[in-house]
């Protein structure tokens, strides 16, 4: 999806599942990647998958989105590098399974500080070479969770649909410096993060976890599972030129689930 060639492209939680499908779509679209995740080994893998697809090992930085300061660093190093970054992906996400009723403080603010503080923090430290660039894309890791609350998920639902929030706020708020900011609200994606989900909703439920995927292909209109390269095909088009009428969209790789 589109050529890249010369765009510094920054995506965070690049680690696993779909972060790691959107930076090999990336590289393999030319870009110039910077993966970033907060797992030193995970941050070391992308970099060799990079390397075996492009002939080049990427810079690549371990990276708390939680963390304001070391994101302004590294944000700062890249900039040195590389003399601007033309597409954010804020794609570091967390998810946890609890009913409300047993929902500790420390279960709503892990979900709130890496999925809705962190595509802040991040785009607040990307945003002035951008503005000053009068150029850039921001594409947001939304969720079928942000459009349709989701029970054993309200934390989650609610950190994703402040992304939503955020995403169309910011678009009007920098639109006038030709950036561009949308989300994509990725499905049932078979990735690490679902394995852990359908054995926490199966404990839950009094089910096995078989049975929450066939659930959840069952309510797929499509019949499958989301796979991460579907959502990565996405994130390309947003922060493509085909995109560049668009802005503060939330667009849904559900496979027909939602339709809103």
């Amino acid at each position: 999806m589109g050529d890249f060639t010369n765009k510094v492209v920054l995506i965070t939680g690049s680690g696993t599942g779909i972060g790691r499908a959107i930076t090999l779509a990336f590289a393999t679209a030319g870009a110039t990647v910077v993966p970033t995740d907060l797992n030193p080994d995970a941050v070391q893998k992308i970099g060799r998958e990079v390397a075996a697809l492009t002939g080049s090992e990427p810079a690549s930085y371990v990276l708390d989105v939680t963390k304001a300061d070391q994101i302004a660093e590294t944000v700062d190093t890249i900039i040195q590098r590389y003399g601007r970054i033309d597409v954010l992906i804020n794609n570091a996400g967390v998810s946890s399974m609890v009913k409300v009723v047993e929902m500790t403080e420390k279960d709503w603010d892990f979900n709130m500080d890496v999925n809705a503080k962190g595509p802040f923090l991040v785009s607040r430290a990307v945003l002035p070479y951008m503005i000053a660039a009068r150029q850039g894309k921001i594409v947001n890791t939304a969720s079928m969770a942000s459009k349709i609350g989701a029970p054993l998920l309200a934390h989650y639902s609610a950190s994703k649909f402040a992304v939503l929030g955020f995403t169309q706020a910011l678009g009007k708020e920098v639109a006038e410096y030709g950036i561009n900011v949308n989300a994509v609200c990725p499905g049932f994606v078979a990735t690490s993060m679902q394995d852990r989900e359908v054995v926490w909703e199966a404990q839950l439920r009094g089910m096995t976890p078989e049975e929450v995927r066939e659930e959840y292909i069952a309510q797929t209109p499509l019949g499958r599972l989301c796979q991460p390269e579907d959502v990565a095909k996405v994130v390309l088009f947003l922060a493509s030129p085909a995109a560049d009428f668009m802005t503060g969209q939330a667009l849904n790789v559900t496979g027909g689930i939602c339709t809103h």
